[in-house]
């Protein structure tokens, strides 16, 4: 009786395995399949009972009890059971290797795993499960129905700070901005663009503005079945608009059943001012400042920064205005960032700028949650890597929607050398926020210093398929495939590059990696000769051109200088890069050896010139 049970459960395993192919095959109908499968469940308990009650003899199937035990061909018919069952595992294993070795579209099954865990496909998957499982929502880029098309940045805000809002709700899953932003004007269903970006609701609506009236209309619609959960129109005047957004966030997370009492969450999803000109210019400022990470347009940014200065001026206490405004100047602080230096401030103003911001941004905020994230920022500018750790953990426990906080977390991860726990943070943010473009962009870079060669070539599959027109990408992607020694592919992105809005020195390090990559030597020494305009001041640009071409003991020197006049805050921005030796640097030592941070292996550029 057990080995036909055995028998029984292989062989329908195989049956199941083999006849989704099938029928998949012919196009059969999903019922067809089902049907199998039922009626081999329902087989069972009748094959074992005829197992055991009857038995196989040389004169046909007789009782069990008729068969006398001296005569009966049991043992027999028992290891006739066994080559069976063998055979069936031996087939069931042929199957699995065969289907480990088939061919899967890249487009698919890269973008199906991150690090063995999430899954990216655009149309179902686990991620998309898990979405739907932990109350899931995206907002839609608001319509602009206002005559004025030069509404749109105010449309755009207003629909930002609405998915701003919701995402501070611990139990709600909300997609990020730069995937809900890809479905601005779009004509799809909703139930199309809810799986693709695995929630099982959408708010859309749209904004008409005239004089000093505005019309706000949003629809909470559940995607499964196109029900209206929950729709509003406000007809009020523009002096309204802030409590407009609030009660949009506040009805609904109520709607959606979040786990807050109603004044907590009224009180979470304050928008940090009362003058609504201090919002309107804020709006205006989020709505360009976030653009300029998919026009490649850095004066966009710098456009934002007055946005937010204006905000504040309007409103002095205006906590989130100074939040945005200090990430400006860390950014400009940051060597390495494609928008630093745009200011040309001195390092001492730019420090002064950003610590004045960061402050008030702690002292005017209200929420003690976001608290933490604004203190954990201000510990990491002032060197306190590991304190910074633990502020940024604490928060995104509470504010797992938090891309700026994904952000942080990575470059934490990177700077304190550990690596091993990078490729589960990108798996844990990829299945949260459904690719964020900024959190992706951050994610390819620090999983080539992870070491988890699957992980980053899974990720860059699944980023050139959901990203494969955006420039700052695909400049991610096109060093992702050198360092996977993928020389042909990397040179297929670089026409991308070199034909957006990109700044010089970006597409400068672009060729003089793939020259380095196809060890074009002699080329890419020439183009390193010509290109000083380009490094003249540019302490990042100048390092990594000279790690590229493998001069090491020249990239040391450029760094020396920094270091020797106790620049920490240059020294910093390179702290992230496994091919930065920080033991070099005796006074950046200085800061790192009382957090206990080992310099840890230094590895050299899979990519570099060999000379």
């Amino acid at each position: 009786v057990v080995r036909v049970a055995i028998a029984y459960i292989v062989v329908c395993w195989l049956v199941f395995q083999i006849g989704e192919i099938l029928f998949e095959a012919f196009g059969a109908p999903d019922w067809v399949f089902k049907t199998v499968i039922l009626l081999l469940a329902i087989g069972f308990p009748f094959a074992m009972i005829f197992a055991w009650a009857f038995e196989l003899t040389p004169d046909g199937i007789k009782k069990t009890r008729d068969v006398n035990i001296s005569t009966s061909v049991t043992a027999s018919t028992g290891r006739k059971l066994d080559f069976v069952i063998i055979a069936a595992l031996v087939a069931a294993l042929g199957y699995f290797l065969w289907e480990r070795q088939q061919p899967v579209d890249s487009s698919v099954s890269d973008a199906d795993s991150v690090a063995a865990s999430p899954t990216a496909d655009d149309s179902a998957g686990s991620t998309s499960e898990v979405k739907a499982a932990r109350r899931s929502i995206a907002v839609i880029p608001f319509i602009n129905m206002s005559s004025d098309k030069e509404q749109e940045w105010f449309v755009d805000g207003l629909t930002e700070e609405i998915l701003n809002t919701l995402a501070r709700a611990p139990d709600l899953l909300v997609s990020a901005r730069t995937s809900s932003f890809m479905f601005k004007g779009s004509k799809e269903s909703i139930q199309t663009i809810a799986t693709s970006l695995g929630v099982d609701h959408i708010l859309e609506g749209s904004v008409r503005r005239a004089g000093d009236r505005l019309r706000v209309t949003a629809q909470l619609i559940r995607a499964i079945d196109g029900f209206h959960l929950w729709s509003e129109t406000y007809d009020r005047g523009v002096a309204d608009m802030i409590d407009i957004q609030e009660n949009v966030a506040i009805e609904i997370a109520n709607a959606m059943n979040t786990a807050m009492d109603p004044e907590a969450l009224a009180e979470m999803m304050s928008s940090g001012t009362s003058s609504v000109p201090a919002f309107e210019a804020y709006l205006q400022a989020i709505a360009v400042g976030d653009s300029t990470f998919a026009t490649s347009d850095i004066y966009d940014f710098l456009n934002a920064r007055e946005g937010y200065e204006r905000a504040i001026n309007l409103d002095p206490e205006f906590a989130q205005a100074y939040w945005r405004l200090s990430l400006f100047w860390l950014n400009q602080m940051t060597v390495t960032n494609i928008v630093a230096g745009i200011t040309e401030l001195s390092p001492e103003e730019m420090l002064l700028h950003y610590t004045q911001a960061i402050n008030n941004a702690i002292k005017y905020q209200k929420d003690p949650i976001t608290k933490i994230h604004y203190t954990a920022s201000k510990a990491r500018s002032e060197l306190k890597f590991r304190r910074a750790l633990h502020l940024n953990t604490d928060y995104l426990k509470q504010r797992p929607n938090d891309q700026s906080a994904h952000i942080l977390q990575l470059i934490l991860l990177s700077e304190l050398r550990m690596y091993d726990a990078i490729p589960d943070a990108v798996a844990e943010f990829y299945e949260r926020d459904g690719y964020d473009q900024i959190v992706t962009s951050q994610s390819l870079q620090q999983l080539q210093y992870s070491g988890n060669s699957d992980a980053l070539r899974m990720f860059v599959g699944a980023a050139l398929h959901r990203f494969g027109d955006n420039p700052n990408i695909i400049y991610q992607i096109h060093r992702a495939l050198l360092w996977l020694g993928d020389i042909d592919g990397a040179s297929k992105v670089v026409p991308i590059i070199q034909a957006s809005y990109m700044p010089d020195d970006s597409n400068f390090l672009v060729s003089l990696r793939q020259l380095c990559g196809e060890n074009r030597v002699a080329d890419a020494d020439r183009l390193f000769a010509k290109s000083g305009e380009i490094m003249a001041g540019n302490p990042s640009i100048e390092w990594l051109a000279h790690r590229i071409l493998g001069n090491k003991e020249d990239a040391f020197a450029v760094l020396a200088k920094y270091d020797e006049k106790n620049d920490m805050r240059t020294m910093q921005s390179f702290l992230s890069y496994r091919i930065f030796d920080a033991g070099l640097y005796p006074n950046l030592m200085a800061v790192l050896e009382p957090q206990g941070i080992d310099p840890g292996e230094v590895i050299d550029l899979p990519y570099q010139c060999l000379r």
